[in-house]
């Protein structure tokens, strides 16, 4: 018996350590799972929107130079963009690729809104056709986003901001508290023309009770006189004395106060003058070239004394002959040696293209209309 519970408690702490190197094994397996996991995360291509079935995926490419800190979306038929989708801290750097998932509503197209780092601009982009679209590339010119479209099949378009989606957001701002004013206004107006009317319905509902209650008093008055003599003098003519001069007149004059007046705003704008913008660039003035320079060597010549010929390639024979026929003419027959420049060949001398900075005009000096508030027609109130 105590053999047997020997053995037995030996295969039960056998099993215990062959249990736990199991659970060992397991652990360090799943750690490293995890951690492959984290690795693969890591590697995975940063997007913008969510992936839903319904959603669409458009691929773009920052080109501005800049990092791309504000990327909002909406469908073109709602009226507010979404949040930012672009989370604190994120950005999209220059030459980076993103995916894009959105949604647009049916029949509806795109519209993005995107602003660069450091700009407190803003750059909208309205009804953006995305059908057969192979990529978006996110440019900058003349200090403005636009959006450089490929297709599938391979044609090109640029597409430019609306005209008022560069302006900051403090312009923006005062535009906004504006129309609340102007709505302010309107719900004024509407209100104080409500009471008006309501003053004046009240009135004629007094005006009708009081000539209803006069005339059933006057009939009560009638069947009573006409059903019992009267045993005292009748009270009519106190009573026409006393009558009081009916007070419709003060209901009405009460009730036709003169209307509320009523703003008539008109925009008022100053001019600003915008000035001329343009760059300076490099310009061709002299091609490149090659110039042939001829290389001349002094050398010793034989020269004929009477009339000045270079003999020396005639030989000695050819100098004897040329020499005899000049004395039996009775002339000179002599020659002479001079030194002289002789053309041995030609050396290529290379000149560079010249150039030279001229200024090109991209736009020139103009002036815009910029909106400063608005102006009552009527009273010059002004807001």
């Amino acid at each position: 018996m105590k053999t047997n519970k020997i053995l037995m408690a030996g295969a039960l702490a056998l099993s215990m350590v062959l249990s736990g190197g199991m659970l060992t094994g397991c652990s360090n397996s799943s750690t490293k799972d995890t951690k492959t996991t984290e690795v693969a995360k890591k590697k995975e291509v940063i997007t913008l929107g969510k992936k839903t079935k319904d959603s669409k995926s458009l691929k773009f490419t920052n080109n501005t130079g800049k990092k791309i800190t504000v990327f909002e979306t909406k469908s073109s038929s709602e009226e507010s963009f979404s949040d930012n989708l672009l989370e604190d801290g994120d950005a999209v750097k220059n030459k980076e690729n993103r995916t894009l998932y959105y949604t647009v509503k049916e029949n509806d197209k795109l519209d993005v809104k995107v602003g660069l780092q450091d700009q407190d601009k803003t750059f909208v982009f309205k009804d953006v056709d995305t059908t057969d679209v192979k990529k978006v590339d996110v440019s900058l010119k003349d200090d403005k986003v636009n959006l450089d479209v490929t297709k599938k099949d391979g044609s090109t378009a640029t597409l430019t901001p609306s005209e008022d989606s560069a302006k900051t957001e403090e312009e923006k701002k005062d535009e906004q508290e504006v129309k609340q004013e102007e709505k302010k206004e309107e719900k004024k107006e509407e209100t104080a023309k409500a009471d008006t009317s309501n003053k004046s319905n009240s009135s004629e509902s007094k005006k009708n009770n009081t000539a209803s209650t006069s005339s059933n008093s006057n009939k009560n008055n009638s069947s009573s006189s006409s059903s019992k003599p009267s045993s005292k003098p009748s009270n009519s003519g106190n009573n026409s004395g006393s009558s009081k001069p009916s007070n419709n007149s003060g209901s009405n004059s009460s009730s036709s106060k003169p209307a509320e007046h009523k703003h008539e705003w008109v925009a008022q704008y100053k001019t600003v003058n915008v000035p001329e913008k343009g760059h300076n660039e490099q310009v061709l003035v002299q091609a490149a070239y090659d110039e042939q320079v001829p290389q001349y060597k002094d050398v010793e010549r034989q020269i004929c004394s009477a009339c000045g010929v270079d003999i020396t390639d005639l030989g000695q024979a050819g100098i004897s002959a040329h020499i005899k026929a000049h004395a039996l003419a009775g002339e000179n027959g002599g020659y002479h040696s001079e030194v002289r420049q002789v053309l041995i060949g030609y050396t290529t001398i290379h000149h560079d293209a010249v150039y030279e900075t001229r200024y090109v005009v991209d736009s020139p000096a103009t002036t815009k209309q910029e909106l400063t508030g608005y102006k009552c027609s009527s009273c010059g109130k002004t807001k």
